[in-house]
């Protein structure tokens, strides 16, 4: 059996390909009726709680210790967590438990073995991040066809089951902590990405921590001082604050009356869809912002796309469609909110089907080629100023797979070894990322001005690859890429521990 997994920041859920050809979501393992799984956990000695049993036990224990958004942390080389025996977790182990507790589902509905899986990632991940996600999936043996970018698989689910070809699409993906855009087009003979770009921290998340500090507000204007919060009041103000979003999106609402049981304190509180608006107005504004980044950088305008995609729970905010419909009101261009729970799920299955080669069978476009999400070079000093600069070696928005090498020179006649910083980064001015050291040696010579040539892969996946040569000989000399001193360098412990741990994940 071959599966599709959208590893969501708030909601995570798997999907195959059914009989009659069609995507469909695969249910807990002992709960037909749930199939999205919240990317929560509770671990407990040797057990994991995973998902919807954990918000029974809150009710009962608000104090009980809940690891969430650690989506939000892939690619950190720190613990998230230290569990009462003491034992670290890093956010690789973490979702390997939420990798677990989808695989067995999928299993236990099917009967089959899961021969090989697709998982989604937000299009701005960059190197260490999509290798988090690997590393989880090596830790539960989950075999790993590739990734696919989040708003890819929307649009392939998209085109697919509406036959969209020839039409330049834009995604605008908000989940519940990411925000992706991609622009692609889209025919019978393949998916061609053009550009893309996000943020890793800006979700449904921010949005119902407005809410909350509207609800707050209103307390403190009604007592007449800040509440205290308890793990209790703060555990019902996040619930109450989701239930409002979700209200205040459905069509016609206009706003909602709520009463809230914050600690000792009862209040009905007043939210307006006008008052939640104003809030959540610079969230949006980001958004755009980012949004006309991504256009800017492929070279083209609002007026050259001609379909959007909305995609995401916190997509369906009813604000955005009539921000984006001003945005792109051209005579020709359409807005869709399609699937905007499952639609990353569904394309993840397709994706696998594609991988597996069976695109015939299922009238899938054969070919998927993606971009650079992000410029990629070297951290080196200018010999002419002294400064460190950056030496940009693979441009963003390139077609992947690319290729670059470079030829780096020793300083002294005594070194060793050649140690090169790399950086990943979006655009100019924006946060930098750190990818880690590429440290290259013992080197063939100690001469001076001895040449190295780097050679930077970055693969379908998004991932990037090194390889050190002396151009003297074609030799390749050693190397080690990353930084041994914590998180990657413990995946043994890890994957002992993963394995080790009991999974429950259903009320």
């Amino acid at each position: 059996m071959l599966i599709g997994i959208d590893l969501g920041t708030t909601f995570s859920l798997a999907a195959t390909i059914g009989r009659n050809g069609e995507p469909i979501l695969l249910p807990d393992n002992t709960n037909k009726n749930l199939f999205h799984t919240p990317s929560a956990i509770h671990i407990e000695g040797d057990t994991a709680y995973i998902g919807n049993v954990i918000e029974a036990r809150l009710e009962q224990n608000p104090g009980l210790p809940v690891i969430r958004f650690f989506k939000r942390n892939f690619g950190e080389k720190k613990p998230l967590y230290i569990d009462n025996d003491q034992t670290p977790w890093y956010p690789e182990s973490l979702a390997a438990l939420i990798l677990k507790k989808l695989m067995v589902d999928a299993e236990t509905y099917t009967s089959q073995p899961v021969e090989g899986a697709v998982i989604t990632v937000p299009a701005h991940f960059n190197d260490r991040q999509r290798k988090c996600i690997l590393n989880a999936a090596s830790l539960i043996n989950l075999p790993i066809l590739g990734l696919l970018e989040e708003p890819i698989a929307a649009a392939m689910h998209y085109g697919i089951t509406n036959k969209k070809y020839d039409k330049t699409i834009l995604v605008y993906d908000l989940g519940g902590g990411t925000f992706d855009i991609s622009v692609l087009t889209m025919n019978a003979e393949g998916i061609y990405v053009m550009g893309k770009d996000g943020l890793t921290e800006l979700g449904g998340k921010e949005f119902d921590e407005k809410i909350g500090e509207l609800i707050l507000n209103q307390f403190k204007e009604v007592l007449g001082y800040e509440l205290p919060m308890d793990a209790r009041s703060l555990l019902h103000l996040r619930q109450i604050s989701e239930d409002i979003k979700v209200e205040l999106s459905i069509p016609g609402t206009s706003f909602i009356d709520k009463v809230c049981v914050l600690g000792k304190h009862t209040l009905e509180v007043h939210i307006s869809r006008r008052e939640f608006e104003k809030a959540i107005e610079s969230l949006l504004e980001e958004t755009e912002m980012v949004m006309e980044r991504c256009l800017k950088s492929i070279g083209i305008s609002t007026a050259d796309v001609e379909t959007v995609i909305l995609v995401g729970g916190s997509s369906m905010i009813p604000i955005i469609k009539k921000r984006l419909s001003k945005i792109y009101s051209g005579e020709n261009q359409e807005i869709h909110s399609h699937e905007p729970m499952k639609a990353v799920t569904f394309g993840a299955a397709l994706h696998a089907m594609q991988l597996s080669g069976k695109t015939v069978d299922y009238e899938l476009p054969p070919e998927l080629r993606g971009v650079t999400g992000h410029n990629l070079g070297v951290k080196a000093i200018n010999p002419k100023t002294g400064r460190i600069v950056i030496d940009n070696l693979v441009k963003k928005n390139m077609p992947l797979p690319c290729i670059s090498e470079k030829t780096y020179y020793t300083t002294s006649s005594d070194q060793k070894r050649m140690r090169l910083e790399i950086i990943q980064y979006i655009d100019k001015g924006v946060e930098e990322h750190s990818l880690g050291h590429l440290v290259i040696g013992p080197l063939p010579s100690n001469e001076i001005n001895y040449p190295i040539k780097v050679k930077i892969e970055q693969r379908k996946d998004g991932t990037v690859w090194f390889k050190a040569l002396d151009p003297k000989t074609g030799m390749e000399i050693e190397k080690v890429f990353g930084d041994d001193e914590a998180g990657m360098a413990s995946l043994p412990r890890q994957k002992a521990l993963v394995n080790s741990t009991i999974i429950i994940g259903a009320a």
